[in-house]
């Protein structure tokens, strides 16, 4: 049986290796295992890096396609809004009164131009935003309204904010200046106390806009959804009196309609026809 090893033997046979590897080989071998592992390290940081540019090209992707599904909802409500608003207006009673006064009177009553204005937007005529920008500026909140959505339609956001801002404000002066205990002022008034700071948003003045036109529906309903409202807004005569209406040209403001008797005619004879 051949005798274990001592430990000194072991050692000693183990120092065979210090006498092949000098102090370049060592530094070699360490410089090697260096770069491998840096070269190691370098693939991984590139493959995190580029599953990170995935990731962020994907999140940015979605991200992307929610705002365009958030904004065309807000597109396609405020044309929906904008529609069922104009209806509103040119269904008013005085109606075709208003158009008849704009037809033959050199001064424009604010009443006269929204209808108006109203008329041209469910007929697809241009000169829609000039009249209501009149009526605006006369101080009518419900056109400042119109104005709002008209833009939050088109993808104007900046506009949008500022007609939302000054409907709010044309209301407010409005509820200041009327003492009034009638039903659209009461309605249009604003609380007390409590929830006052959304009393003047757009969708709260919407709604109760709309409340109002609809014959005085009570202000904390819904937009209106009366089956009235999903027929055509404009019988076919009403709406070929629109598009026959003469228009002027301006600088400034490009083609303007000019209303007219026979537009007022057929406005009165639309109203007497829808149920």
């Amino acid at each position: 049986m051949t005798p274990p090893h001592s430990v000194d033997k072991l050692l000693a046979d183990a120092e065979i290796l210090q006498h092949e590897y000098d102090d370049e080989d060592t530094a070699a071998s360490r410089l090697r295992i260096e770069r491998e592992v840096s070269d190691t390290w370098w693939r991984s940081a590139l493959l995190l890096e580029s599953s990170a540019q995935r990731v962020k090209s994907e999140l940015l992707e979605d991200a992307s396609r929610h705002r365009a599904r958030v904004c065309t909802a807000q597109h396609q409500q405020a044309a929906h809004d904008l529609r069922k608003l104009s209806t509103l207006v040119i269904r008013d009673t005085r109606a075709a009164h208003h158009i008849a006064l704009l037809a033959r009177s050199c001064r424009v009553e604010p009443a006269s131009a929204l209808i108006f204005a109203c008329l041209l937007h469910l007929a697809d005529r241009e000169g829609a935003q000039f009249w209501w920008q009149f009526s605006a500026g006369a101080g009518s909140p419900t056109a400042a309204l119109c104005l709002h959505l008209m833009h939050t339609q088109r993808g104007e956001l900046r506009d949008a904010e500022h007609w939302a801002h000054e409907a709010a404000f044309l209301e407010d002066l409005e509820n200041q200046s009327s003492g009034d205990d009638n039903l659209v002022c009461l309605l249009r008034r604003p609380p007390r106390q409590g929830h006052r700071g959304t009393w003047y948003t757009p969708q709260s003045m919407i709604r109760r806009t709309m409340a109002i036109l609809h014959s005085g529906v009570a202000a904390s309903t819904s937009v209106v959804d009366s089956p009235a409202l999903a027929a055509p807004p404009l019988c076919r005569s009403l709406a070929v009196a629109v598009q026959r209406l003469e228009a002027k040209s301006d600088d400034d403001y490009g083609t303007i309609p000019q209303a007219s008797y026979e537009l007022a005619a057929r406005l009165e004879d639309c109203a007497a026809a829808s149920p």
